[in-house]
């Protein structure tokens, strides 16, 4: 059950100075021309879309390595990609390959030789001579600083240069994800007059799902969903049906609700970070679970290149179980809230959105509309996985 913790709840500092990792150093594995660990029936390969947000936007070789006509070392050689070449990257396959292009050839390269060409640091770092805490510090990287990347030692650490030096860096708080966008926090993305109707968690049922969503697209209203990704995988399971792609086919947005709903406060920005990955929906924007924030999950958001959409009207939906209640609270909203309910409770229906958007219209009130495009125009179409930085509401 939703409970609310404040927005400005607590914030812990991931530390004063720059940090450091006590990791042993390893030896970067041995690299050959053909790199592949081991082929892999084509059947299995699914590549990942080129816009998912978490695929680099380019990759750097650490060996001399074969581009290939097909993610496995089945597939013929296009071409041999030189060591240390940055290559863009458009999809990924189910083994880890990266779809990518080199020399006017589009083909598959192994990501076991491989990094992200550039990697963005999630704390004031210490940039050292050697891949473990034992080596001298040669400078300080600051927060949020974008540096090349070479190599990756077998314990993680990153070889990098920064100021004119080149040193390795501690993985645990690096990320090659983008800078998450820039919104206020609690009404997000949303920078219109229209009222934002959120919903969290997971619905009661697929029937209701469906019933629901198609209302909302049908009578022109917007929604966020925010399911958590064990929702996900569990409508998958029993149905077939994933439920971020059935919303977004009808013109509604998908946001980042984590994979277990777990406080993020306790955990490590790594944790917190793998609490936002795997099942979950990839995106740019996320709800912490509880609305609890603090340093840790701005860090694992930071990590996962999400900005924190909260909200700025609570209806409370679980604690008073009222469908009256909760559509009278979300009727009350202002202009530009963002009103949070929940799948699993009453004003998840399209009775109660009739009633909000009736209600919210008799004071001159409107709801964000369903996605027609960038222009606004025309029929109700697909929205992206990335949301805008202004929602076209």
């Amino acid at each position: 059950m939703k409970r609310f913790v404040g927005r400005s709840a607590f914030i812990r500092t991931l530390g004063a100075g720059a940090l450091s990792v006590g990791l042993a150093i390893s030896a970067v594995p041995p690299v050959a021309s053909v790199a592949s660990p081991a082929v892999v029936p084509a059947a299995v390969f699914v590549a990942v879309p080129a816009a998912a947000i978490d695929l680099p936007a380019k990759v750097r070789t650490t060996a001399n390595l074969n581009l290939r006509s097909g993610s496995s070392t089945a597939y013929r050689i296009l071409i041999s990609i030189p060591e240390g070449t940055a290559v863009p990257v458009y999809g990924r396959a189910s083994n880890g390959w990266y779809k990518v292009s080199y020399g006017g050839h589009t083909g598959w390269v192994s990501d076991y030789y491989t990094v992200p060409a550039a990697v963005r640091t999630l704390d004031s770092l210490n940039l050292r001579s050697g891949a473990s805490t034992s080596y001298r510090i040669l400078v300080t990287i600051p927060k949020g600083t974008t540096v090349s990347a070479y190599e990756r030692a077998s314990n993680g650490w990153y070889k990098v240069s920064y100021a004119g030096h080149i040193g390795w860096v501690s993985h645990n708080y690096l990320t090659s994800y983008p800078k998450p966008p820039s919104a206020p926090r609690s009404t997000g993305p949303n920078r219109t007059s229209r009222v934002v109707l959120t919903y969290d968690d997971c619905p009661s049922s697929l029937t209701n799902f469906q019933s629901t969503i198609n209302y909302a697209r049908d009578h022109g209203i917007g929604l966020v969903l925010a399911p958590t990704g064990d929702c996900l995988a569990s409508f998958t399971s029993r149905y077939g049906v994933n439920l971020a792609s059935y919303a977004r086919a009808r013109g509604q947005w998908v946001i980042n609700h984590s994979i277990s709903h777990p406080d993020l406060r306790p955990l490590s920005c790594r944790e917190a970070g793998a609490q936002l990955g795997g099942s979950g929906v990839h995106t740019n924007f996320g709800r912490p679970p509880y609305g609890a924030i603090d340093g840790s999950a701005l860090c694992g958001y930071d990590s996962k290149g999400m900005a924190i959409w909260t909200w700025s009207r609570d209806t409370r939906d679980w604690e008073v179980k009222s469908k009256s209640i909760t559509v009278a609270r979300a009727s009350a909203a202002q202009p530009g809230d963002t009103v949070l309910m929940h799948m699993q409770w009453y004003g998840f229906s399209a009775d109660a959105l009739r009633q909000i958007k009736a209600n919210l219209s008799s004071r001159g009130v409107n709801l964000c509309r369903a996605y027609r495009g960038s222009d606004g125009a025309g029929a109700v179409v697909t929205t992206p996985e990335l949301l805008p930085s202004t929602l076209p509401c």
